[in-house]
């Protein structure tokens, strides 16, 4: 039966990638694979992950080192918030002149709402994240990274930034987006993508969404390879990624096939994250 979107956590995400097996197998046997996979995945997912995305962690430097750059992290990440304008926050922006073209798509609580900095949740690889409470009570991610002019917030980022609405996508007034979504396994597999051979399912949400979705990779691809590693690497099996996704009708709801994973985390580099990882022997 299929789980309507908004109840409960679709897939059981804490079981993994649990496949219907062809036949009855010994209980002990999936238990022992599984264990294997898991082993090797979070091993594989930390060997070939990339650096600057995804989950932060401590930075082995220098402790004065690393408060210099907290500090300045949390000084620009203060600047941007305190901007009254848009032309101001732009000054703390990475890659402004791109933003400055894309800045009305945001919504208004991402573009112009004065937040405050209630923790610092991250830091290491280039960046800081900091966990940013707004008055309407909403909490968003605020991520400073270092770029040649010094450190910079990725407003993208903050702003969760899709090239189309949920609404739009959930509708079907929009058939292709690029998204920024977690990522979860689920057990689901609806038609058309029914086909557990050849598709690995993963349980997508958003605070934009409103409800949850299914996403689909293909099996084969590096990107699925990929991203169940790195699922499986991550805290409670939960990761934030930029996906370009298209839409399929379903029995009653939309469903997504993932066709490009773009970023681990939600910061964009200069290329999509799986064509780097298609050129890594690791990934063969």
């Amino acid at each position: 039966m299929l789980i309507r979107m908004g109840q409960g956590r679709r897939g059981e995400p804490e079981k993994g990638w649990e496949k219907p097996p062809p036949k009855r197998t010994p209980r002990w046997v999936g238990w022992m694979v599984g264990g294997v996979v898991l082993v090797l995945g979070i091993g594989l997912a930390v060997m070939l992950w990339p650096r600057g995305e995804g989950e932060i962690h401590a930075a082995a430097a220098p402790v004065a080192e690393v408060r210099n750059a907290l500090e300045e992290a949390e000084a620009v990440a203060q600047a941007f918030l305190a901007g009254s304008g848009m032309e101001e926050r732009l000054r703390w922006v990475r890659n402004a002149e791109e933003v400055r073209n894309r800045v009305a798509d945001y919504p208004s609580a991402a573009r112009s709402e004065v937040g405050e900095i209630e923790k610092m949740i991250g830091h290491g690889g280039g960046t800081t994240a900091f966990a940013v409470a707004l008055p309407s009570g909403e909490v968003r991610l605020l991520e400073v990274v270092d770029t040649p002019e010094g450190p910079r917030v990725d407003w993208d980022a903050y702003a969760r930034h899709g090239t189309a609405t949920w609404e739009d996508l959930w509708s079907g007034k929009a058939e292709r987006a690029v998204v920024r979504v977690f990522c979860e396994p689920s057990t689901e597999y609806p038609e058309p993508f029914d086909d557990w051979e050849r598709w690995t399912t993963f349980r997508l949400s958003s605070p934009d969404m409103g409800r949850v979705a299914l996403g689909f990779a293909e099996i084969g691809t590096v990107r699925e390879e990929m991203m169940k590693k790195v699922v499986l690497g991550s805290a409670r099996y939960r990761q934030r990624f930029v996906l370009e996704v298209v839409r399929h009708e379903g029995a009653g709801e939309p469903l997504f096939e993932i066709v490009k994973c773009r970023a681990v985390g939600w910061i964009e580099g200069e290329r999509p994250v799986e064509e780097i990882w298609a050129e890594r022997p690791e990934a063969d």
